[in-house]
């Protein structure tokens, strides 16, 4: 399968010959595997959206679990501006938002947020924590929302902070998972302008959704199936 964005300059995202497998399933399966994909090339140049779109939501997220280095694939490379991304990147060069979230229930919002940019080497300052209450306005998330724990939140609200987590530190490559499926249409407007801001800045996003809006707003799409 071959799916693609244009641009293969050395900076951006660069995939080739991914080839991702799931167990088969079933009790009588056993170690068998099925293949998701076999042979994908990609090229995703600095601030390009590409959308993975399949009949499978499952066969989506395993793809996008390849291409964040959150699992190896059966065979392929992902290389991120001309470095092989590996398994679980530094956050400054990789964010991840997951269809449930991860989010520290006994944390607040904003320190959901410190987290990860303590990780990316910023110091818990004043400073920091205003870059972090500015992501979250940036997607819609009110000033009495920040400093709720994140368990108080309705999903909608829990999924803006995820997203805004993997944002925070411009890491050079995001990939998001259904990052609008429990928001209204409004937010979901937001959310693409902040996506369009992102990609400015020269951040790869590629994403995986079932609103016309969101992927519209991409470059391009794959279509695994």
């Amino acid at each position: 399968m071959s799916g693609g964005a244009a641009g293969s300059a050395s900076t951006g995202l660069r995939v080739r010959g991914l080839v991702v497998t799931v167990p088969a399933g079933g009790a009588a399966a056993g170690r068998e595997r099925r293949t998701v994909v076999e042979g994908l090339d990609l090229d995703l140049a600095a601030g390009g959206r590409l959308a993975i779109t399949g009949p499978s939501s499952a066969d989506v997220t395993a793809v996008l679990a390849r291409l964040a280095g959150l699992r190896a694939p059966a065979a392929g490379s992902v290389v991120l501006d001309g470095t092989d991304l590996g398994l679980d990147p530094d956050p400054r060069r990789l964010g991840y938002l997951s269809q449930e979230h991860r989010l520290i229930g006994t944390l607040t919002a904003v320190e959901n947020l410190l987290v990860t940019l303590i990780a990316g080497g910023e110091p818990p300052t004043r400073a920091t924590g205003a870059r972090a209450e500015a992501q979250l306005e940036a997607l819609g998330l009110s000033p009495a929302t920040w400093h709720n724990l994140v368990e108080q939140l309705s999903g909608g609200q829990q999924q803006r902070v995820a997203l805004a987590r993997a944002l925070v530190l411009r890491p050079r490559l995001v990939v998001l998972d259904e990052p609008t499926s429990e928001l209204d249409p409004d937010s979901v407007e937001r959310v693409v302008g902040v996506l369009e801001a992102v990609a400015a800045d020269g951040v790869c996003c590629v994403l995986s959704s079932d609103d016309e809006v969101v992927l519209g707003a991409c470059g391009s799409r794959v279509a695994l199936g």
